[in-house]
């Protein structure tokens, strides 16, 4: 059975509840359910961990919690670990990104309050490392960034810091990042990554009024020219490799509150399903659920 998409996104509005729900077939969703206790204002991180077929989620807490916090996930997402806080208890004001280097899950944040430098930290076997920040201090972000692995290097996207619109982006081999590029596109959110194996794909709401989602692939020969994407939206995208095709998710663009994704390349869209709506960004990843 190939990978299904599995979502995971805070509620509506004022609700700060955690929410999951899965497609095994088709374009349907099913099986919504509360993420155990678990609560953010923002939105949500989530990947697969390598080797084991779990799921690693992460998010900022609920109202005035600025601390991140992380859980484990079984496979199917029908249970879940006590959420835990990283050394050193990092703090951030938007949603956090994920990411995998070669079996090492990658946590990165934006700072909390004042702090907008892209922190990070590394998941081995003895628990996540201490904090620290990435690119020399030089990368720094109003919003969350996002990372994906491409051809054997983690790659980090993110929106400048305070009013600067710009996008950029580094390279993390597991010793150091890189010194942040400018891209050409710009956003008032933090973009998405993922890779399908072959190119990168980086995805992002435009810039001032500007709600069309965007596109971007990186291959050989550097960044494509940016192109749109499908779909609207008040907030950044979520996207993730499912069975070999990048599939985005997002948030309606404004008072639109329902979740909206693109099972086929971009080419078309639908709602996620009834009632099933959020406030914020959305995180999606690829499960099997072949032994269900």
């Amino acid at each position: 059975m190939p990978d299904r998409p599995f979502v995971i996104w805070k509620g509506h509005g004022a609700d700060q509840g955690i929410y999951s729900a899965r497609c095994d077939q088709g374009t349907e969703f099913h099986d919504v359910r509360k993420v155990s206790w678990f609560a953010s204002s923002r939105g949500l991180a989530a990947v697969v961990v390598p080797g084991g077929n779990g799921i690693r989620a992460a998010w900022r807490g609920a109202g005035d919690d600025s601390r991140l916090w992380t859980a484990a996930g079984h496979f199917t997402g029908d249970s879940w670990d006590d959420q835990a806080l990283p050394p050193d208890v990092p703090r951030t004001e938007d949603r956090p990104a994920l990411g995998v280097l070669g079996t090492q899950p990658v946590l990165a944040w934006r700072g909390a309050g004042a702090d907008e430098h892209i922190w990070y930290s590394v998941l081995g076997p003895h628990g996540w490392t201490p904090q620290q920040v990435t690119s020399d201090g030089t990368a720094s972000s109003s919003h969350g960034p996002a990372l994906a692995e491409h051809k054997g290097r983690l790659f980090m996207a993110w929106k400048g810091s305070g009013g600067n619109q710009n996008l950029y982006w580094c390279v993390y081999d597991g010793y150091s990042w890189t010194q942040p590029t400018a891209f050409p596109g710009g956003s008032t959110h933090g973009p998405a990554l993922a890779s399908n194996g072959f190119t990168l794909t980086m995805a992002w709401k435009g810039s001032g009024n500007d709600d069309s989602l965007w596109r971007a692939a990186y291959g050989d020969n550097g960044w494509s020219a940016q192109r749109l994407a499908i779909g609207r939206s008040s907030h950044g995208p979520a996207l993730s490799r499912v069975d070999n095709r990048i599939t985005m998710v997002w948030k309606g663009a404004g008072g639109d509150e329902r979740l909206w994704w693109t099972p086929d390349n971009f080419a078309s869209q639908r709602p996620l399903g009834d009632g099933l709506t959020t406030s914020d960004t959305p995180a999606v990843i690829p499960l099997n659920f072949s032994d269900l």
